[in-house]
């Protein structure tokens, strides 16, 4: 089974394990490869509605899969017992709903191994949570698919990984590997900020407050830009 550019990095990036748990499994695509290529033993694939559901397992048993990919129903990490899964994924959701997920179920998040998380948006605050819960951020990557950008985190469970200035400072371009798909991603961000600015500015004053809002982002993606050149530098 072929998957999409942002599922082939996350389906890559795991090693051999027991039990994978892909959370809102979107018809159990991640859950066939990573059996398909014995990267893990068993999968649990979960998605909070019935019809989902339903189509995974039709994917699964037409794969003869029915052995060692389960579907669940469930809202959440609910569907999972604690210490259940060594990785937990969750791909394809807002970075709020996926830090209200992880929210509810910490004590299921804390126990698993391995996070790995793809945000639909929302990733700074998302990325927040994870540094204020003691998630240990050890990998992050921008994956660059059909011209757009997704971004991957790679997190796990570490009491007392980061100190309060870690989590004044957040960057979350800090935390994906340096790449031409994260600098292409950066440059993307500069243009459209400050296209917006050089827009606003032409009407008047009432367009302030979203002025200030940009250009707060426009440094922002420039200080990220600035980091990862010096880095390449070194």
């Amino acid at each position: 089974m072929d998957l999409t550019p942002r599922l082939a990095v996350i389906g890559e990036s795991i090693d051999e394990c027991d039990v994978v748990a892909d959370i809102g499994s979107d018809h159990a695509y991640l859950p066939i490869y990573l059996i398909n290529n014995n990267k893990a033993k068993k999968a649990i694939a979960t998605d909070i509605n019935k019809g989902p559901a339903e189509i995974s397992m039709k994917r699964v048993k037409k794969y003869g899969l029915e052995q060692h990919i389960e579907i669940r129903i469930g809202d959440g990490l609910s569907a999972l017992k604690d210490k259940e899964a060594d990785i937990i994924v969750i791909a394809g959701m807002g970075g709020i709903l996926i830090q209200n997920i992880l929210s509810e179920g910490i004590d299921i998040a804390r126990s698993a191994g391995e996070l790995i998380l793809q945000p639909m948006r929302d990733s700074r605050i998302l990325i927040k949570w994870l540094i204020q819960n003691s998630f240990e951020i050890f990998n992050g990557e921008i994956v660059k698919e059909n011209d757009k950008f997704y971004e991957i985190i790679w997190t796990r469970y570490k009491q007392n990984c980061y100190d309060e200035k870690s989590i004044d400072m957040i960057n979350e371009m800090f935390y994906y590997k340096n790449s031409p798909a994260l600098l292409e991603y950066i440059d993307k961000k500069i243009s459209e900020y400050s296209g917006i600015i050089d827009h606003l500015e032409n009407f008047t004053h009432k367009n302030q407050k979203r002025i200030e809002e940009c250009s707060k982002e426009l440094i922002h993606y420039k200080e990220a830009k600035k980091w990862l050149s010096l880095n390449v530098e070194q």
